[in-house]
C-alpha cells in the first residue's frame, strides 16, 4: 500500500472517530431533562408528569427510584432532552398581595419581587450622561475587599412610545442572550476588575436569576421609565447574599429607551453587612449594533466604560459638581 493510501486510510479512521465522539457527547448532553428553578438552582432529572400545581420527576442518576414533586411556582423553565423547553408563568403576579417591609435591616433569606419599584413617568435622560449618589465615593476608590454580583435585570423596562412588542416573548427569548453578551463578551468580570484596578475583587453568586420572579407582561412600557435612588436602596436590601462583609458591587439595568436609543444603568456599591449604598452612579450610553441583544448591550457597555469609568471613576469625580455640565443629568 502506498504512502498516500495509508494517509487516506488514517484520515478516514480519524473522521469516524470524531463522528463517534461527537455523537457520544451530543447524546450525553441531551440525555436528561434540566429543571431550572427561579433561584438559579438546577436539577438533572427525568420529568414524568406536569400537573396544575406540581411537577413530578425522577432523579437523573436514579431513574428507577422514587418520584419527587416540586411546586410549579418554584420552577422557571424545563429544558428537555430533546432540546425543547417549557417556560412557566411569571411570578410577579403571585406577589401582588404581599406586604413589602422596606425598613427591614437584617439580610433576607429569600428574594421577594417588589412590583412597586420603578417610576414610569420619570424625566427622559441624556443618551450619554450621568449623575452620582452617596456620600462615600472616595472610599470606593481605594477599597479592595469587593464582591461583584453581576448584572441585575429584574426591574429593567423597555420604553417604546407605541408600546410595541410582547414583553413575555422578549423576556423569554432575549433575557438570557442579553446577559450572555454582557457577562461573557462586552463586560466580563475580568475586564471590570482590571479597569477599576481591583485585583482582590472576587465574583459572588450572580443576582441575575432574580429576574425570573418579575412580571414579564410589564416589560414593555410607553413612558421613559427609570429606577429612583430610593428604589435602588430597596433592590439592594432584597438581595440574598452568602457574604457577610465587604463592599458589594452590582450593575442594575434600568431602561432600554427606544425613542432616544440609550441604555440606562446603575453602577452600585454597597456595604454587604448593612446594605447601605456607599456610592452609586446612574449612567447612560448610546445603543447600537445589529441584533436585539447586542443593540441594547452596546448601550450598557458604553454607559459603563465611557461614562462611568472614563468620566466618573478614573477622574475621581465623586460629586455631581465635578461632572461636566454637558454630561450631567438634570
Amino acid at each position: 500500500m502506498t504512502a498516500n493510501c495509508l494517509t487516506a486510510v488514517k484520515i478516514k479512521k480519524m473522521k469516524k472517530f470524531i463522528v463517534v465522539v461527537f455523537l457520544i457527547a451530543t447524546g450525553y448532553s441531551y440525555a436528561q431533562d434540566l429543571i431550572i428553578l427561579r433561584n438559579g438552582d438546577e436539577i438533572k432529572a427525568k420529568v414524568t408528569e406536569i400537573q396544575s400545581g406540581v411537577i413530578k420527576y425522577k432523579k437523573y442518576t436514579n431513574q428507577t427510584g422514587p418520584t419527587y414533586s416540586i411546586d410549579k411556582s418554584e420552577v422557571f423553565m424545563i429544558r428537555y432532552e430533546s432540546g425543547d423547553k417549557d417556560v412557566f408563568g411569571t411570578a410577579g403576579k403571585q406577589d401582588t398581595g404581599r406586604v413589602y417591609n422596606h425598613g427591614v435591616t437584617e439580610n433576607p433569606t429569600e428574594f421577594v419581587y417588589d412590583p412597586t419599584i420603578g417610576d414610569p413617568y420619570c424625566q427622559i435622560k441624556k443618551p450619554f450622561g450621568g449623575r452620582v449618589y452617596g456620600e462615600r465615593g472616595n472610599e470606593i476608590l481605594y477599597r479592595q475587599d469587593m464582591v461583584f454580583y453581576g448584572f441585575d435585570m429584574t426591574y429593567l423596562k423597555l420604553s417604546n412610545d407605541r408600546k410595541l412588542g410582547d414583553g413575555v416573548e422578549i423576556v423569554q427569548d432575549y433575557y438570557e442572550d442579553f446577559h450572555d453578551v454582557l457577562a461573557n463578551s462586552m463586560l466580563p468580570f475580568k475586564d471590570i476588575r482590571n479597569l477599576m484596578d481591583k485585583q482582590s475583587m472576587f465574583l459572588g453568586k450572580t443576582v441575575f436569576p432574580n429576574y425570573r420572579y418579575m412580571n414579564y407582561q410589564d416589560f414593555v412600557v410607553a413612558g421613559p421609565y427609570c429606577i429612583p435612588f430610593e428604589d435602588l436602596k430597596k433592590i439592594v436590601r432584597s438581595y440574598v447574599l452568602a457574604e457577610k462583609s465587604g463592599v458589594g458591587m452590582v450593575i442594575v439595568l434600568e431602561n432600554f429607551n427606544k425613542e432616544r436609543e440609550y441604555s440606562l444603568i446603575w453602577v452600585t456599591f454597597f456595604d454587604i453587612n448593612t446594605r447601605e449604598i456607599l456610592f452609586a452612579a446612574e449612567v447612560s450610553g448610546k445603543s447600537g449594533g445589529g441584533g436585539m441583544a447586542k443593540h441594547w448591550a452596546t448601550g450598557v457597555e458604553v454607559a459603563f466604560r465611557k461614562m462611568f469609568f472614563e468620566n466618573i471613576y478614573r477622574p475621581r469625580r465623586t460629586t455631581n459638581y465635578q461632572i461636566p455640565e454637558k454630561l450631567l443629568f438634570y
